[in-house]
């Protein structure tokens, strides 16, 4: 069973390129425009709001001011108090000059700050106390009790978030917006989460799980790591397996979409059955995209698409293939592409190679690299020649719907699935580093070790006679004892 934790760490590894993506950009273009942005100053005046009448109290004073004070607030932005200040600042309207003001009450205290916000710190001085004289001015003829006023001050640092802090609040909003993309991709997305997934899709079972393949790998033979390599021999291990319970020879090698490491798998599978002892030819049978010429660095002069244009009698040495660096490997390599490659699969000719491939007696396996089952119908046609089939699943891109399509299409054709191939393993539940790490120990060369067989010196001391008296008396049997450097 898949661990959930490995499956979120699975999750944030395959989505990490946008998780960076979208701190880099998110915070990277908050800091450019709070750096480029002009700075904004604020000013702020204090009123000292007092409504003490002769007969009234200290404690009526404070209550009714307290109760007052909100009010007050709200009419330093009115426009009776914004217009006189405006005829200072001609160009400015009172809209703007709205936007800039605001007036606050300090809790608990007949004090009142109104804030100017401006990009020049001296007029954002100059409109607050202007505007602090024109409520004054207001107040102590329209209302009730006296407003004293105490001047701004010219502002020496800008106000809002220094850019650092604009970058960081910016690339937090960037995780979250990343992170809601990948909880939408998670959910539309249609690929595998765990090999049982691909056994429910196909009815099948797993033969094998394959790691990721190294670009060194995909074109030099004989280059493995430990994990591929013994994925490759369980793979083995399986088919051998299979044939003995049901006899077959020619397997095909298909995958469901292109590029999902078939040919790569064909030729190891018949690489490490080869070095098993078993006699192998291996057909590249994709003739609109051959690749076996390349990886074995073989050439195109004995290939399967001559063979369809030769007569029989020409045929017979040549679809043996060409002998490789591996002992009991041969491979036929596709030659030229045709120009209708699935027309010319279903000639009589095609059959005629074909019937040669099912009389080859001295090989024990002949594989084919065939084309995808979708969405070409070369696939199709290649397995009406065919025993049984392989199919190879990318675990990192194939959806679902795609396996389901195959799945049909096999059905469809009566083709044997001998099993699946997981390649290009993404869980880390499923990794075999605990095998890399038994066969790493295996490999380590065993140090010589010396016996040495130490004979102690037997005392030829003649036992004690034991009568029926003292049968039951103890007998003491000294050896002798070994000195410390006797041993060396």
């Amino acid at each position: 069973m898949q661990n959930p934790l490995s499956h979120y760490l699975l999750v944030i590894r395959r989505w990490a390129w946008i998780i960076v993506l979208g701190i880099v950009i998110c915070g990277g273009i908050t800091y450019a425009v709070s750096k480029l942005a002009h700075p904004n100053y604020q000013a702020s005046s204090t009123l000292i709001l007092n409504v003490c009448t002769a007969q009234s109290s200290a404690y009526d004073c404070t209550t009714a001011g307290l109760e007052a004070l909100p009010t007050y607030a709200q009419l330093v932005t009115s426009p009776e108090v914004l217009t006189p200040v405006l005829a200072h600042h001609p160009g400015l309207t009172i809209k703007q000059l709205t936007a800039m003001v605001s007036a606050k009450s300090q809790s608990n205290t007949l004090l009142m700050n109104v804030d100017v916000t401006n990009t020049d710190p001296k007029l954002a001085a100059q409109i607050a106390n202007e505007v602090s004289q024109s409520f004054a001015q207001f107040s102590n003829t329209q209302l009730p009790g006296t407003v004293q006023v105490i001047p701004a001050q010219v502002p020496t640092d800008p106000v809002g978030l220094k850019p650092l802090y604009a970058a960081a609040i910016g690339a937090l909003v960037g995780l979250g917006l990343a992170l809601a993309l990948i909880v939408i991709f998670e959910w539309v997305d249609d690929r595998l989460t765990k090999p049982e997934e691909a056994q429910e899709q196909l009815g099948s079972d797993v033969l094998t799980i394959l790691p990721q393949i190294k670009r060194k790998q995909l074109t030099t033979v004989g280059v493995d790591s430990p994990i591929l390599a013994e994925g490759c021999r369980v793979l083995c291990a399986n088919l051998n397996t299979a044939q003995a319970m049901k006899p077959f020879k020619r397997v095909m090698i298909t995958s469901a979409l292109a590029d999902e490491g078939k040919s790569t798998v064909a030729a190891k599978l018949a690489s490490f059955m080869a070095q098993s002892g078993k006699r192998v030819l291996l057909v590249d049978a994709n003739l609109r995209s051959p690749m076996l010429d390349r990886y074995f660095q073989l050439g195109n002069y004995q290939s399967l698409a001559q063979a369809f244009v030769k007569t029989h009698t020409d045929i017979n040495i040549e679809l043996d293939g060409q002998p490789t660096d591996i002992q009991n490997l041969r491979v036929l390599t596709a030659g030229t592409a045709p120009s209708n490659p699935a027309e010319l699969l279903q000639t009589a000719a095609a059959a005629r190679v074909f019937k040669h491939f099912e009389n080859a007696h001295h090989f024990d396996y002949i594989f084919f690299d065939t084309p995808s089952l979708l969405p070409l119908a070369d696939a199709q046609v290649l397995a009406t020649y065919m025993e049984a089939a392989i199919l190879v699943v990318d675990a990192s891109t194939t959806p679902r719907k795609a396996l389901g399509r195959a799945k049909q299409i096999v059905k469809r054709i009566h083709l044997p699935i001998l099993g699946i191939v997981i390649n290009k393993n993404p869980w880390p539940d499923y990794s075999t580093q605990h095998l890399e790490q038994s066969i790493v120990y295996q490999q380590q060369p065993i140090r010589e070790q010396h016996m040495v067989v130490i004979e102690p010196e037997i005392v030829d001391t003649p036992l004690p006679h034991i009568t029926d008296e003292n049968e039951s008396q103890d007998i003491t049997i000294t050896v002798p004892r070994l000195n410390s450097n006797e041993h060396l």
